[in-house]
């Protein structure tokens, strides 16, 4: 506690869904005391307004029977307790239509300002909150006084609206002494009905000002440091260094991958030096050739070792390796633009499969391999230069 005091100042980003969340799973929701007091009695009054005649006939019906019975009632010790007991289970009977309207009244109270929340958390014992020096903390407290004073503005807000009603009201008071029960009940009902109206719209008033008030607070209470944000992103996303080297280890096996497919290729378009593109066709699946295998460099390196070991045929193509390294993805299909350059590099691959040493000349390397100038890399770079 003592340091979100401390570092109150500094909790400038606000809170994230995680941190949330978190809050909602401990029960710490912004609730609005007044909005239930609001809640409770609004219930209460329309409750009462749909029941109110038959809580009223019911009322006149258990007068009556309450005060007449007859000479056994009164004589005898165990008629009367029965009496009393059958009045009191027709109050409640008449009543419970009106409790189970309050607690609807109370479940909507809590739920409205911060959701419906079912957790366990805030019913487990916790001893700081036993200390009566934190106690003494949390009472004179900003938070504690902003409390204090806004009970106190609404309490005589409430006494002062109540004195108003009554005192302009206390001629129907006094007429009910002499009306009929029935009439009088009736009116009496219809009184309250209007001091409780009266109440309700002070409720109303403050529950309107304090609702959004509770919602801004807990969304600053639950405001973050910058190191508590990146405290959460790092337990969110993992720790950057397991990160990278995660994405190291799927490197390494998508490598190892791709370089496995090199001796099926049936040819390896080279630079010579840089570039290094593997191409396979199947005949039986249809559709364009694929590349396989590429790599720069050093992965371009082990593609011709491991091509030269498999017996797969290099062909130098500069331009067609570098279009190919950086149009097509791995086991992707080459483009239509290349179709013609590809060709020429399988019929040349084709006729040395056919090719009988001591039969005839080998077929030769083609020598003019097409390829369309936007399609090549290095025109891009030329033309970068220039300008």
């Amino acid at each position: 506690m003592a340091d979100q005091d401390t570092s109150r100042e500094d909790r400038q980003l606000p809170a994230s869904e995680r941190r949330l969340q978190k809050a909602r799973e401990e029960g710490r929701v912004p609730k609005s005391r007044d909005f239930g007091h609001f809640a409770m009695l609004g219930g209460a009054l329309l409750a009462a307004a749909a029941l109110g005649p038959g809580l009223a006939q019911a009322s006149v019906g258990m007068l009556r029977n309450a005060l007449r019975f007859g000479r056994p009632e009164a004589l005898v010790a165990d008629r009367l307790p029965q009496l009393f007991a059958s009045i009191g289970f027709d109050a409640f009977v008449a009543l419970l239509p009106l409790l189970g309207a309050f607690a609807l009244a109370a479940i909507a109270a809590s739920a409205i300002p911060g959701g419906v929340v079912f957790s366990g958390k805030a019913l487990q014992l916790d001893a700081s909150k036993l200390s009566p020096l934190k106690g003494l903390k949390r009472i004179f407290s900003i938070r504690g006084s902003v409390e204090l004073l806004k009970l106190i503005v609404l309490a005589i807000s409430l006494i002062a609206v109540s004195a108003w009603f009554v005192s302009s009201s206390l001629p129907e008071f006094a007429a009910l002494a002499i009306r009929p029960p029935a009439q009088s009940l009736s009116s009496g009902v219809a009184l309250m009905g209007a001091g409780l109206t009266t109440l309700l719209a002070v409720l109303a008033a403050v529950a309107l000002v304090d609702l959004p008030f509770q919602w801004f607070r807990h969304r600053a209470e639950l405001r973050m440091t910058h190191q508590e944000a990146k405290q959460e992103a790092k337990e969110s996303d993992g720790d950057p260094m397991l990160r990278s080297r995660i994405r190291q280890r799927q490197r390494e096996i998508a490598s190892r991958r791709m370089l496995a497919a090199v001796p099926a290729a049936d040819v390896v378009v080279t630079n010579p030096t840089h570039y290094a593109v593997a191409i396979r066709y199947d005949e039986t699946k249809g559709g364009a050739p694929r590349v396989v295998a590429k790599g720069v460099d050093l992965v371009a390196g082990r593609i011709r070792e491991i091509a030269r070991a498999a017996g797969v045929p290099l062909v130098e193509a500069p331009p067609l390796a570098r279009a190919l390294y950086a149009h097509v993805e791995l086991d992707r299909e080459i483009p239509l633009a290349l179709y013609n350059a590809v060709a020429q590099v399988l019929a040349y691959v084709y006729q040395l499969r056919r090719w009988v040493p001591g039969r005839g000349a080998a077929p030769g390397i083609p020598d003019e391999i097409e390829v369309p100038a936007w399609l090549d890399p290095a025109n891009a770079d030329r033309g970068a230069a220039a300008r």
